[in-house]
Formats: structure tokens, C-alpha cells, sequence
């Protein structure tokens, strides 16, 4: 069985939970008996996919998304293979695909929550277009899966498969990192846009933080704050730090935290939950959306739009060290429903059902 794979996430991320994903289901299928998969990226700068990199980063490179692309087409249309698997939601290759066309589909947000993306941003078109064209969907959680019937009930409940995805991180206690990184601290991952809720994470935490000399809160990620979250935590800003880090450091920052907190409106799966369980890290979740499936009972529950209720939750946290050990004990165990091989098979028994036709 030969599977395609394209070069879309590979230049859109350089660390993330999609180029993770198919890092971890290539390095698999590539010692892997039945399956010979092919990822055709040059120019890119992806972390996980070093080795497929040319010796110059492709930011350097005009035109890199261009080269990329007439590569695949290329690719498709002169070579053998059975299925192309693309890494997001770019039609540009349904004219030149031969092969079975599995779409793996990692969340509705851009339909559900139109208001938070530009009008430009053409995201549902393209999603919404391979979708329908698609031989196969993968949806990465249950959650996924009802929203994209919800929203495309036309579709065939039984063309889309839920796999999950998984974490390799693993916990970080010692290293150079310690000058990085305060004493205590709560700690947020990743990009602080609206949806991600983090304007009223950190309205909830002002009064902990009050209450609490020695506390800091690290945002991991997210790039630099912006004029309106630097007004907003002006009272509080020598303890609030932000740090753009590689993998490495996070699962540093993630095994120091007192607790990680992940109050998103809406997630298609949540790996920062499974990078906190793997690295011995207390968590305190939202609710909503997917976010459930991940936690299981290994996490404390907040409602996310609720201010109050997510003060009471993580202060809860922060002041019980029983709890923490407890918390970090069940994630242990919530954690090993992820396996990256587990995964990696699921999604092979996909490929050939594809391939015999369902």
C-alpha cells in the first residue's frame, strides 16, 4: 500500500499537534509491514521533519508554497500510489488525485465560530469541499464526529472514523531551563486567541494572584502580548511572563507548573491535556466541546465562561498538594488510552478498509 502525504502543515507549523501527528504515524508506517508511506515537503522548517528539510530554511525560499505544490501535483499525477492523505484543507490536488482520498478533519471551529476568523479566511470552503470529496474522514474525537454531522448531515456517518491522537512528551525535572521559568507558577499553552479564552483565564486568576505573592502565571506560546492583555494584567505584570519555547522547554514548563490550566470555548481534541499528563502536571479543564473525551476523570472541571467558578476550581487545585498528586495519578493512567501505536494501527485498518472498498 502506498500513501501520499502533502507538505501543507509542514510549512504552516514548525512545533503543533498536526505536524506531530503525521510525524508520528510516518516514523510508523515507515518500519511498518504493507505500507510504504511517501511525504513529499522540501523547503520546510518543521521541527519534526528535520530530515526532510534541504540544507536552507525555507523561509529563505521565495515561492516555497508554490514549489511545494507543483511537486504533489507532479507526484500525483505520474507516480503509484493508493491513497493521498493531505495534512490540512487545501483543495488544490483534487484535479490530479488517482488515489483514495482519506481527509483527517482535527475540529469545526472555523463553521461553529465564524465571528472569531476573517471573512477572508477560506477554511470552511476548502473543508467543506474535501469533506464531501473525501473516500474516508478520520475525526480525531467523538465530539468532531457529531459536529461535522451536525453540520453536513448528508454525510454517511459510516465514511468517518474516530482515531485520536496521542502525546510523547515526557516529564523534564533538571536542566539549564530553571533560569527560564519562576518558582510557582500556573501555567497556559499556546495561542491566546478568543476562543481560546484566555482574557477570562486571566480574570479569573487576578485574584489568586493577590492573594498570592509567591505565585506567577507563564503563558507558553502565543507570541508576544498584545497592548490590550498588557493593560489588562498591568497590576499584576512582573509575575505574568510569556515564553515562546520548543518542545523540549514546554515539557519543562508543563513538570514544574503547579497546575495547567486549558479553559478553551472549543477544542477538536486538546493535546495540551495529553502533554500535561505526560509530564506529571496537575490539570484544570474546560467542559466544553471534546475536551471531556481527553480528561476523563483525571482532571478538575471548569466552566469556562464562568469567572468565578474557574477561581474556585484552580485555587482549589493550587492549595490541596493531595489533590495535585492525585490528579497527576489519574492522568497517568488517562493517558495511556492515547498510544501513538494503537493510533498508528487504527489508522492503517482505515487506509485498507478504504482500499477494499468499506
Amino acid at each position: 500500500m502506498n500513501v501520499i502525504y502533502d507538505y501543507q502543515i509542514m510549512i504552516g507549523q514548525k512545533y503543533g499537534g498536526i505536524s506531530r501527528y503525521f510525524y508520528e504515524l510516518i516514523q510508523r508506517f515507515s518500519v511498518a509491514d504493507g505500507i510504504s508511506p511517501r511525504l513529499y515537503c522540501v523547503f520546510n522548517d518543521n521541527a519534526y521533519f528535520r530530515g526532510n528539510r534541504r540544507s536552507i530554511s525555507y523561509s529563505r525560499v521565495r515561492g516555497r508554497r508554490s514549489i511545494n505544490k507543483m511537486i504533489i501535483k507532479f507526484m500525483l499525477s505520474f507516480s503509484k500510489y493508493d491513497i493521498f492523505h493531505p495534512t490540512y484543507y487545501d483543495p488544490y490536488f483534487l484535479d490530479y488525485n488517482k488515489g483514495k482520498l482519506v481527509l483527517t478533519v482535527y475540529d469545526m471551529i472555523h463553521e461553529l465560530m465564524p465571528y472569531y476568523f476573517s471573512q477572508e479566511d477560506s477554511t470552511v470552503e476548502n473543508k467543506k469541499k474535501l469533506i464531501y470529496k473525501a473516500d474516508k474522514i478520520i475525526a480525531i474525537s467523538e465530539n468532531t464526529k457529531r459536529d461535522i454531522l451536525k453540520l453536513y448531515p448528508d454525510i454517511d456517518q459510516n465514511k468517518i472514523s474516530v482515531i485520536y491522537i496521542g502525546s510523547n512528551f515526557k516529564p523534564i525535572k533538571n536542566n539549564k531551563l530553571d533560569c527560564r521559568f519562576p518558582q510557582r507558577y500556573v501555567l497556559f499553552v499556546g495561542t491566546r486567541r478568543i476562543y481560546k479564552n484566555y482574557l477570562n483565564f486571566y480574570e479569573s486568576m487576578k485574584p489568586i494572584l493577590q492573594m498570592d505573592s509567591s505565585l506567577h502565571l507563564v503563558c507558553a506560546g502565543g507570541g508576544a502580548f498584545t497592548q490590550e492583555e498588557i493593560d489588562l494584567q498591568k497590576d499584576n505584570i512582573d509575575r505574568i511572563h510569556q515564553v515562546n519555547i520548543d518542545d523540549v522547554a514546554l515539557s519543562y514548563a508543563y513538570s514544574h507548573a503547579q497546575c495547567f490550566v486549558f479553559p478553551s470555548l472549543y477544542e477538536g481534541f486538546g493535546i495540551p491535556t495529553l502533554e500535561a499528563f505526560a509530564c506529571n502536571c496537575p490539570v484544570v479543564l474546560s467542559n466544553a466541546s471534546s475536551m471531556p473525551e481527553v480528561g476523563g476523570d483525571a482532571v478538575v472541571y471548569i466552566n469556562p465562561y464562568d469567572i468565578a467558578d474557574m477561581t474556585k476550581k484552580i485555587k482549589m487545585v493550587l492549595d490541596n498538594e493531595d489533590m495535585r498528586k492525585d490528579l497527576i495519578k489519574k492522568g497517568k493512567e488517562q493517558l495511556k488510552k492515547f498510544d501513538w501505536d494503537k493510533i498508528a494501527t487504527q489508522t492503517l485498518d482505515c487506509y485498507r478498509e478504504v482500499i477494499e472498498g468499506m
